[in-house]
Parts: structure tokens; sequence; C-alpha cells
């Protein structure tokens, strides 16, 4: 029976993506050219320091725009939430009889739920819904 060794396979296979090319001598001039190297390295502080400049810019716009612009937004955001919540707070106590009218486009239910009781959706909250069955 003839049996092949898997690493042994895996690097003949792939053995190109371990080593360097072997015209890669060929193509690479015999000695370095300072005046690229010296314009590369020009080229590369430029977008160094082009990068931070860029970078200082989104720092700052983020500490002074965007954190006081969603501040300024949640103010008023948690002061309606704080008065719905008092609302709700004061519908907990009631019975379902005082409860506010279920209109007939409000918890339909062609079939139940299969979870819990199988009346309450996946995101019921029993502060906010109720579920009112008036006979």
């Amino acid at each position: 029976m003839f049996r092949r060794s898997i690493p042994q396979f895996t690097f003949r296979r792939f053995a190109s993506h371990y080593a360097p090319s072997k015209f890669l001598k060929d193509k690479m001039p015999n000695k370095a050219n300072p005046e690229a190297g010296k314009k590369f390295m020009q080229e590369y502080e430029t977008k160094v320091h082009h990068s931070e400049g860029i970078t200082n810019l989104w720092k700052k716009l983020t500490y002074l725009v965007a954190i006081p612009a969603i501040l300024l937004t949640a103010i008023p955001v948690a002061k309606v939430e704080f008065s719905h919540a008092e609302h709700r707070k004061h519908q907990a106590h009631l019975s379902d009889d005082e409860w506010p009218q279920q209109y007939e486009y409000q918890n339909i239910r062609s079939k139940p739920f299969f979870w819990g009781d199988g009346d309450k959706t996946l995101f019921w909250n029993s502060d906010v819904n109720r579920h009112v069955e008036k006979s």
C-alpha cells in the first residue's frame, strides 16, 4: 500500500512559500542606491508627520465636538425617560379594569408562543406591557 506522509507532502507542495525565489538575485542591483534610500525616507517621514497631524485632529474633534454633542443630546432624553419612568410607576398599581383600553390590533396572538405561558413576547417587560383579557 502506498502511503505518503502528510507533513512531507505539505512541505514539498508549499516549498515555494518558505524560501526566497531563485530569480530574486537577478532582479536586485548589486549596490544600494543612496539617492533612492534618501527619497524613500523623506516620503516616509512626510507620511508619518501627516498621519500624526490627522490623528491629533480626530482626537480634538472627538473630545471637543463629539463628546459634548452626545452629552447635550443625552440630557433632554434622560429628562423624558425619567418622566416616563414616573408614569410607569403610577400605572404599576392599576388593576386590569383601570388599565388603558386594549384595541383589537394590540397583542394579536394567532398561536401561542412556544416559551413561557405562551402569551408573552420574547422581549416582554412586565413593568411596561400588560395583556389585559376582558371577557
